[in-house]
C-alpha cells in the first residue's frame, strides 16, 4: 500500500468512527431509542475504528524513518 492509499484509508476509518459515534451512540441517547447494550457496542465499534486508522497512520510515520536510515 502506498503512502497515499494509507493516509485516504486513514482518513476514511477516522469518518467511519465519528459516524459511529454520532448515529449510534449520540443519536440513539438524545432520541431515547438506543439501550445501553447498543450504546456499548456503538462505543466498542467506533473505538476500533479509531485504533485501526491510528495504526495505519503510525505504520507510515514509521516507513518513512525506516526508508532515510
Amino acid at each position: 500500500m502506498s503512502g497515499r492509499q494509507r493516509d485516504s484509508t486513514a482518513k476514511f476509518l477516522y469518518d467511519m468512527a465519528k459516524g459511529i459515534g454520532l448515529i449510534a451512540v449520540v443519536g440513539g441517547l438524545v432520541s431515547g431509542q438506543a439501550s445501553w447494550w447498543s450504546a456499548i457496542l456503538g462505543l466498542f465499534g467506533m473505538c476500533t475504528f479509531f485504533l485501526m486508522a491510528y495504526w495505519l497512520e503510525g505504520r507510515r510515520d514509521n516507513d518513512a524513518t525506516t526508508h532515510i536510515l
